[in-house]
């Protein structure tokens, strides 16, 4: 079970670089936001409808969890305005797995055994490590922002550890989760815009905005159903692969270099990977 659970989040990794992707070369990424809720919509409506409710303990939870992925959102499109895929999103992912492992231990009690500690700060350190290069440029705007990014992955992540395991049912938590940040999110951005016309500006961008949300909404649906099985530290960190497939799609389609730097921060990636299976 394990095994299949850690197969899980790897996919999840692979769509969530998928879709930072999408949203870093948008031309308008408050469209693509506000098209990246309908998914969200359309299945948190599904499952609040199907599903029982989640157990009363997690309601707490599934409300603050909202609240600060709507904060994540707006802090990372923030983060895109003037920053390299490549810089930005290392820098927000880095951050996150030291900052769950120690939140995780004060708020749900979770240990690890030194290997894996050691595996999730390997990781750390070499996602961190992607984003630095030889001429080495960081935006004043967009570094704050990638670093709050990160710190609001940790708090949304060790919320949900800890609620989805309250609630139940795991599909049923992320539904009212989804619910109760997209719909707020959506007014608001719908109101910014002057209306639908303003916000959903053209077919194409509405159907990237769909495609990637709907990455999303499946990569992180995948990580609150691990969280029941794994310890949150070990979920975030597995999850952080995703900086890996994220520089091999900066290389691969957004023609940004791949240098030995990078390569050599891949590999302590895969390391810590390695230690915190083991």
């Amino acid at each position: 079970m394990q095994t299949a659970v850690i197969a899980l989040v790897l996919v999840s990794a692979l769509m969530h670089a998928s879709w930072n992707a999408f949203l870093h070369l948008s031309g308008d990424r408050v469209s693509l936001l506000g098209a990246m809720s309908l998914p969200y919509l359309v299945l948190g409506a599904l499952g609040a409808l199907l599903l029982p409710l989640p157990a009363s303990a997690s309601w707490p939870y599934i409300v603050l969890s909202s609240a600060i992925q709507g904060a994540y959102c707006f802090a990372l499109v923030r983060a895109y305005r003037h920053g390299e895929f490549g810089q930005v999103y290392p820098i927000a992912r880095g951050l996150s797995p030291l900052v769950i492992c120690v939140a995780a231990l004060v708020f749900a009690g979770e240990t690890l055994h030194p290997l894996a500690l050691g595996g999730i700060v390997l990781v750390s350190f070499g996602i961190v490590s992607l984003a630095f290069k030889r001429d080495l440029r960081f935006s004043a705007e967009s570094v704050p922002y990638a670093l709050l990014t990160g710190l609001l992955i940790a708090g949304y992540s060790v919320v949900d550890g800890i609620g989805v395991r309250k609630s139940g049912n795991a599909f049923s938590y992320v539904s009212w989760a989804y619910l109760l940040w997209n719909v707020p999110q959506l007014a608001l951005l719908h109101r910014l815009r002057g209306g639908w016309s303003g916000l959903l500006t053209s077919r194409d961008e509405t159907l990237r905005g769909v495609l990637a949300g709907t990455l999303a909404l499946a990569a992180y649906t995948l990580v609150v159903f691990a969280f029941r099985y794994l310890p949150i530290a070990m979920v975030s960190a597995l999850r952080e692969l995703s900086s890996i497939f994220a520089v091999l799609i900066s290389w691969l389609f957004l023609r940004e270099k791949l240098t030995a730097q990078r390569i050599a921060a891949c590999a302590l990636v895969t390391l810590g990977t390695v230690l915190i299976r083991i």
